[in-house]
């Protein structure tokens, strides 16, 4: 890429520049179908097929009564992207050299918890993995999901640095 794209923007213009505002339509534009459509197939006896997508996952645990868990990944697996969303496009309206102040502490903060994500559905697979008999393949709701939260790690951080206070 070249310098121009991933250079800080100048004062008055939106902090994160074009790119960031790419990015973060992207990241907003794959989350929906990240959370909707199936993130993975179980296959059980070769021909018993079931797929899950994140919401469906959660409102089983909750019929279920796992009201814990299903709270839990709600919260982290789609209250926390929303959230950062909210919070990026919020901070990417500012001019760039602003201060970006409590809102892209809590934006950094947010970022820390991607990997959650990342553990949810890694945890989903192994639990409706069972053994034996059973075989898990991904699907397209995973790779949106992946690549939801890809754009908008890359949009928070090019919006939070030209936030940033110049380094000298």
């Amino acid at each position: 890429m070249s310098d121009a794209i991933l250079s800080p923007a100048p004062r008055g213009r939106p902090a994160g520049g074009a790119l960031a505002r790419a990015l973060l339509a992207l990241g907003v534009a794959f989350f929906p179908l990240g959370v909707t459509l199936p993130v993975m197939e179980t296959t059980r006896f070769w021909f018993f097929k079931d797929s899950y997508s994140l919401l469906g996952a959660v409102a089983k645990l909750l019929e279920a009564g796992e009201w814990r868990l299903g709270a839990i990944i709600a919260l982290f697996s789609i209250g926390a992207p929303v959230a950062k969303m909210a919070m990026v496009a919020a901070l990417h309206a500012r001019p760039a050299g602003g201060h970006g102040g409590w809102l892209a502490r809590w934006v950094e903060r947010l970022g820390k918890w991607s990997l959650t994500d990342v553990l949810v559905v890694a945890m989903l697979i192994v639990i409706w993995s069972g053994g034996g008999m059973v075989s898990v393949v991904s699907q397209p709701g995973l790779w949106f999901f992946a690549l939801s939260a890809v754009c908008l790690m890359l949009a928070s951080g090019l919006t939070v640095r030209d936030l940033a206070p110049a380094r000298r």
